[in-house]
């Protein structure tokens, strides 16, 4: 399977820290402010976004209209996300495009074929046309649970979330930073890292907050939202059931 990253000018937009206060934005001067691995983050809702990542979030929130036919994948990162776009992906579309050497996953990245909402399709500040995606639309989020567009909070849409164990998911959040890192910028020390993932201030966190605003709701709806565990998928998928 095909590995990408994310393109140099969305790092670069990640790692400078006005990205917003530049355009006028006042909003950045009202929020809480720590500095994460790479750049300044801030709270919003209760869980801390870059300035770039932010932009695409108020956007996702003001002009994405959920469809009750739409599939959301959600995932803090370095949670397997990739790993479950490629599954839903083909669950999804199983009937058009079977498993043969022409699959659309031979040559191109999950990470493309299932967009982010906030990350890609809305981000900076962009209102896409979403008319194209076919019906059941499948994209994907980072977006705690309290800070879905209310579109999806009001529809019947399905949403599949994937929980990954916190040691795993730290580990791999910090090799993935500090591969990010300008050369300019000393190495990020593990126990750094830790402190302030432990302190809950990294993107998309508190990690366990996160999970929780879906597990709860999980309980309230479980027909609407499939809760997964990373290390348990290979031995027990449940995802074909649900869709």
């Amino acid at each position: 399977m095909p590995t990408s990253q994310p393109p140099l000018s969305d790092l670069h937009k990640f790692l400078k820290e006005d990205e917003l206060t530049q355009e006028g934005n006042p909003l950045l001067s009202t929020l809480p402010k720590e500095k994460e691995m790479l750049a300044p983050i801030y709270k919003y809702q209760g869980f801390w976004h870059s300035a770039w990542q932010l932009g695409g979030v108020l956007a996702c929130q003001q002009h994405f209209q959920a469809q009750a036919t739409d599939i959301l994948l959600v995932t803090t990162p370095k949670s397997g996300t990739t790993w479950l776009k490629a599954l839903m992906f083909t669950l999804v579309n199983r009937k058009h495009c079977p498993i043969t050497k022409d699959h659309p996953l031979v040559g191109t990245n999950p990470q493309d074929l299932v967009p982010f909402l906030e990350l890609n399709l809305y981000a900076n500040n962009k209102v896409p046309d979403l008319a194209s995606f076919a019906s059941p639309r499948l994209f994907s989020t980072h977006l705690p649970f309290v800070s879905l567009p209310k579109s999806v909070h009001e529809s019947a849409c399905k949403l599949v979330y994937l929980c990954r164990d916190p040691k795993d998911a730290f580990v791999s959040l910090w090799h993935f930073t500090n591969k990010l890192r300008p050369q300019n910028l000393e190495i990020i020390s593990l126990e750094e890292a830790f402190n302030k993932y432990c302190k809950g201030v990294n993107i998309c966190g508190p990690f366990w907050d996160h999970i929780l605003g879906y597990w709860n709701e999980r309980l309230r709806n479980p027909e609407n939202i499939l809760f997964l565990k990373y290390d348990a998928n290979h031995e027990n998928l449940l995802v074909c059931s649900f869709i």
